[in-house]
């Protein structure tokens, strides 16, 4: 029968891992160790930094902006010439006369819509109409619990689908 002795609690450390811990503990303490605040410095001009990086951000936005990026340099020259031709004028500013006029057209427009609104769904509905305004023509016909309604804007068509009740 073998005979089992006591183990020290210390018996797991063996010459080298002794002398390894002596020369790292001898080199950890002998090196100096530095560290220092991290100190937070804005990048962007308008947050308190450089104000060269101005351009570089500018640069880095209108190239991650999709329906600019992918603009050639022609199809950019026939924009600012449209805008000028509208009366855009410098930056696309609108005249008092040209802001009244398209806040006028909007609220026709959302006039006529809710007129359109009103015959689908309103107290007195139909099952189907249609309306004209300018060169545009709007059908609506109800099919079973559904509304389907026709935009025909003299060449391009459109048509939506929507539940008969809202």
């Amino acid at each position: 029968m073998a005979s089992c002795r006591p183990k020290s609690a210390l018996s797991w450390l063996s010459p080298p891992a002794i002398c390894g811990a002596v020369v790292v503990a001898l080199l950890g303490g002998a090196l100096p160790s530095q560290a220092s605040s991290l100190v937070y410095t804005p990048n962007n001009p308008s947050f308190g930094g450089n104000p060269n990086n101005g351009i570089v951000m500018l640069n880095e936005a209108n190239a991650q902006n999709l329906p600019l990026a992918h603009r050639t340099a022609e199809q950019a020259a026939v924009a600012a010439a449209a805008a000028a031709a509208n009366g855009g004028g410098a930056g696309g500013a609108l005249t008092p006369s040209q802001i009244f006029a398209a806040q006028l057209q909007s609220q026709l427009l959302s006039s006529f819509a809710n007129q359109i609104t009103q015959a689908i769904f309103g107290p007195n509905a139909q099952t189907s109409g249609t309306f004209s305004y300018g060169g545009t023509t709007i059908s609506f016909v109800t099919v079973a619990n559904q509304v389907n309604i026709t935009i025909d804007a003299g060449g391009s068509i459109t048509t939506i689908t929507v539940p008969a009740t809202p």
